[in-house]
């Protein structure tokens, strides 16, 4: 009898644990909520991801990014909320759209911390405050901002690159300034400072807005020894606004190379919206 209901044990226990297997619910497959080892809480990117999203990238900046994912997708994720324009890619290669114009921009001569080289330079509303700022923060360190050239629509920037080429030929123009939209400056986002020449380097002015722009969203946009990349000579005058995360991005990931880093975005920026939360 003992051995019956031993057996009888065995084989209820059997039943009930096939059971259970059988019955379980289905686990769904990992998805970009459930997915282990993402970097960063609003990206579904795990290493492998990042790696194969800066593989292009030269090795220094590259090992930047890796060695430091977190901070690298925190300013990613701040800078995709930025206002349309700050980041769109305008050089040689790439024309901003015909008729194109900013649509919100302000007199800057209706603001009296501004020290201005003329009465009608326009630029965004959005770049003013964090300019502002700047021109503030330089006043403390006994250095006054001069704003020496602005926006430019495209048929003005057509006047100043014809103007270049009947003075100084071809070759020396295109390397000076751009052709109708090509330029940075019809974006309205950017400031020529102090002398717009190369008197301008190694001035008490130059070398605080080399030091400092960045922290107020102010980028260099054609840097010394980069010609060959930017298609433009060193102009030490010449900062774009590009927001401050973008700045940020800038410093600790590419270098301070601004024309890198707009590449970059240029091309993967849509795979991180993609790959967001």
């Amino acid at each position: 009898m003992g051995k019956t209901y031993h057996f009888i044990f065995i084989m209820l226990a059997c039943t009930l644990a096939c059971g259970r297997a059988d019955n379980s619910p289905a686990q769904p497959p990992p998805g970009p909520q459930t997915r282990s080892g993402n970097l960063h809480p609003a990206f579904s990117l795990d290493r492998e991801d990042l790696a194969a999203l800066t593989a292009e990238l030269p090795p220094p900046m590259r090992e930047a990014i890796l060695e430091n994912p977190r901070d690298f997708l925190d300013l990613m994720s701040r800078l995709m909320r930025e206002p349309e324009g700050l980041l769109v890619l305008v050089d040689k290669s790439h024309p901003l759209p015909e008729g194109w114009e900013p649509q919100d921009l302000k007199k800057l001569s209706d603001y009296p911390l501004l020290r201005l080289s003329r009465q009608n330079l326009l630029l965004r509303a959005i770049v003013l405050p964090d300019l502002l700022d700047m021109a503030r923060e330089a006043q403390k360190d006994g250095i006054t901002l001069l704003v020496s050239s602005t926006y430019r629509s495209a048929a003005y920037q057509k006047t100043v690159y014809e103007r270049n080429v009947r003075e100084m030929g071809q070759q020396t123009a295109d390397r000076e300034s751009a052709w109708p939209r090509h330029s940075q400056h019809q974006l309205g986002t950017v400031i020529d400072f102090g002398s717009i020449n190369d008197d301008f380097t190694g001035t008490p002015m130059q070398r605080w807005l080399d030091a400092n722009a960045w922290k107020y969203g102010f980028s260099l946009s054609f840097p010394e020894g980069r010609e060959e990349l930017t298609g433009y000579r060193y102009e030490s005058w010449h900062f774009r606004y590009i927001g401050r995360s973008a700045a940020e991005m800038a410093r600790r990931f590419f270098g301070d190379i601004q024309q890198i880093m707009l590449e970059y975005l240029h091309l993967h920026i849509q795979k991180f919206a993609a790959a967001e939360i």
